[in-house]
């Protein structure tokens, strides 16, 4: 299973709990195959990395996977907001695809979790047909640091390195450590945490335990799925 989190991780979800509020949302199942935070789990035995992935695998065509909803709509156009589960697997997803069709880019805010995905072809899921078609979905898309479909699973590791386990076609990446609160984010922090003082800031705020995740599934030798998460807690 995925960890348990603490209670302080409610900090974050100030940050990001706008994500799902920017539409009436409407409410599904769990058919979304896709969907990192469907079972809250991970592979048996996933090797951990004590070391931090560069950012820039976390930011697909110029957004990062923690970005705001609004923010995302205003590139790609209004969408339908789809929320599932409930508890560890509750999850709110913006969903775009390709005038194709073939072609999906999705985001996802979890309990404390932020998730983006890319991904061609699969089976369907309801309320597949709630994601908005936009002409910038292509199969051209790509993280900052080159992770795009279609690629090998040396690429793959060309650019983030030994994989914690792969499982037959699927390449899985974890990634836990500690992270110092930069001057940005401590003031971010700040703004959603009023009651706490300065000193209280500094104390419980000053650093993060974060946990990044990326998983690559391949099709006769090319990459056709990706999901990257990165999330933070205090």
């Amino acid at each position: 299973m995925r960890p348990t989190f603490c209670k302080s991780a409610l900090i974050l979800l100030a940050l990001i709990g706008s994500a799902a509020s920017q539409a009436t949302p409407v409410r599904l199942d769990n058919s979304d195959w896709w969907s990192q935070l469907r079972t809250g789990e991970w592979p048996v035995g996933i090797k951990s990395w004590n070391r931090a992935p560069a950012t820039t695998n976390f930011e697909i065509d110029g957004l990062f996977v923690n970005t705001d909803f609004s923010k995302i709509q205003s590139k790609y156009g209004k969408a339908t907001v789809v929320q599932r589960g409930d508890a560890s697997t509750y999850r709110s997803q913006l969903c775009y695809a390709s005038l194709s069709g073939n072609v999906h880019l999705i985001f996802e805010v979890g309990e404390i979790e932020n998730v983006a995905y890319l991904f061609k072809d699969g089976h369907d899921w309801t309320g597949s047909h709630l994601c908005t078609k936009s002409a910038r979905i292509t199969n051209r898309l790509l993280t900052a640091s080159g992770l795009k479909l279609g690629v090998s699973p040396a690429d793959v590791r060309r650019i983030l390195g030994p994989p914690s386990t792969v499982v037959g076609d699927r390449t899985f990446y974890l990634f836990e450590y500690r992270h110092k609160t930069s001057a940005k984010e401590l003031v971010a922090l700040r703004k959603s945490t009023p009651d706490m003082s300065d000193a209280e800031v500094k104390k419980f705020l000053e650093f993060g335990d974060v946990t990044a995740y990326i998983e690559a599934r391949f099709v006769h030798g090319k990459l056709n799925y990706l999901a990257i998460s990165r999330s933070e807690t205090y």
